[in-house]
This record gives C-alpha cells, sequence and structure tokens, in this order.
C-alpha cells in the first residue's frame, strides 16, 4: 500500500480551497483581511469539534463499567487545551483592522457565530444553557456518589495524587478556560463594533454579555463551601488557643 504524503495524509489541497472571500480580490487589503477572519473561524470550529470529539469520550468514559479516570482526565486537559488556543485565536481576530472588518462586514449577510452548531454542542455538553448541570458534570456527579466522597472535601483537602480530587481540578481548569475565551471574545466583539447589532438578528454585545458565565456552579459553590470550612476550622482552633479572631 502506498504511503500517503504529507499533504494528502492532511488533504492540504482540499483544506487550501475552502477560503472564499467575498471581497473583489482588487481590494488586496480588505481580500486579505477578510481571508483572515475566515481562516480564524475555520480553525475554531475544528478546535471546537476536536473539543466536542474530548468531551464526549469522557462523558462515555465515566458511563461505561471498567471506565479509566485517566482516560477522562486525558480527554478533559485536552478539551481544556483548545479552549486556551480559541482565547488565543480570539486575541488574534482582534488585531483585525476595524475599518477593514467594516468593510467586509456586510457581505457576511445573516452568518453569525451565534449559529454554530459545535459551539451549541458544546454548551449543551457543560451545562450551559441553563437546563442541568450537563452530561460532563453529571457523570462526575455520579462518580461521587458511588465513591460516598463529598466535593467540597475533595475541594478543600484531597490528596494531590488522589485522581478523584484531580477530577474537580480539571474541571475547574476547562471552566477557567471557557471563560477565558468568552471573555476575550467579548473584548474583541466591543473593539470591532462596540454596541452595534450583531449579525444573524442578535443583539450584538448584549447577546454576547447575557449568555456570558462559567460553566459547573457546583462546583464552584462547593469552592465556596470549602473556604467557608476551612475560615470556620481556623476559627475554632484560634479561639482554642485563646487567640482572637479577626
Amino acid at each position: 500500500m502506498e504511503r500517503p504524503s504529507y499533504a494528502g495524509y492532511l488533504r492540504i489541497p482540499e483544506l487550501m480551497s475552502l477560503q472564499h472571500p467575498l471581497t473583489p480580490p482588487d481590494d488586496l487589503r480588505t481580500f486579505r483581511a477578510e481571508h483572515f477572519f475566515i481562516v480564524m473561524h475555520q480553525c475554531s470550529e475544528l478546535l471546537l469539534r476536536q473539543a466536542i470529539l474530548e468531551l464526549d469520550a469522557a462523558v462515555e468514559c465515566l458511563g461505561a463499567p471498567d471506565g479509566d479516570v485517566e482516560d477522562w482526565l486525558e480527554s478533559v486537559g485536552r478539551a481544556t487545551d483548545c479552549m486556551v488556543t480559541l482565547r488565543q485565536q480570539a486575541e488574534l481576530l482582534g488585531r483585525l483592522p476595524v475599518e477593514c472588518f467594516a468593510a467586509f462586514r456586510q457581505r457576511l449577510g445573516a452568518a453569525s457565530g451565534a449559529q454554530s452548531a459545535h459551539f451549541h454542542r458544546l454548551r449543551t455538553i457543560l451545562g450551559m444553557n441553563g437546563d442541568g448541570p450537563g452530561p460532563l458534570f453529571e457523570g462526575y456527579l455520579r462518580l461521587l456518589d458511588r465513591s460516598g466522597r463529598d466535593l467540597a472535601e475533595l475541594v478543600a483537602g484531597g490528596l494531590r495524587g488522589d485522581p478523584m480530587f484531580r477530577m474537580p481540578q480539571a474541571l475547574a481548569e476547562l471552566a477557567q478556560g471557557v471563560w477565558s475565551w468568552q471573555t476575550t471574545h467579548l473584548h474583541v466583539v466591543t473593539r470591532m463594533i462596540g454596541d452595534r447589532p450583531g449579525t444573524g438578528g442578535t443583539t450584538g454585545l448584549e447577546y454576547l454579555t447575557r449568555r456570558l458565565h462559567a460553566p459547573f456552579p457546583q462546583l464552584w459553590a462547593a469552592r465556596a463551601e470549602a473556604h467557608a470550612r476551612h475560615e470556620q476550622t481556623r476559627g475554632s482552633h484560634a479561639e482554642t488557643r485563646g487567640v482572637p479572631v479577626a
């Protein structure tokens, strides 16, 4: 069997044929800017697809009787790396000159990032649509329930080598990655269009701000409870020693 070449394996010719700016090529500066805009969004869709692949695998891992927590940690960690790269791409997009974006924006018509199926699928997995914790966190909660462990206790003082302690840490890093990507995107939109309406019928900045929140609220509540327990314990020890508690 013939071994594939680099270009053949990655399907480079097909990949290079997928960028079609609507700006006439004779307006070269705007044409390049729109090409950049397309490339950044196509890369974002690929990264979202990979993140979804990883998170779906993590959900399936905990649903299997012989699910390996190390495999789960690997998948969640790779999804987090995708979020970090998405944030970096958003920062790059923010370098697009405002006048260039304004020159081709009307050509987008009804196209909008709000229509991204991958983005909506990611929000569903992470429980960001207001309809429950989502399958990823639900799987972790079921594992906690089976193990008899308490989330707040794990967050407060789990052993670093304990996979059950590392799991909420991984979830927190993923949530922070998602939050950082969203806020960076929000800053870019603010810089590029201000309070103008978005394409695709959205209200633009207001629409993005309304949907801005970190996944896994139960995890953050557990962290707050862990802090409260620590402060309570510290206060009890201080009182025992006769030290005034601030």
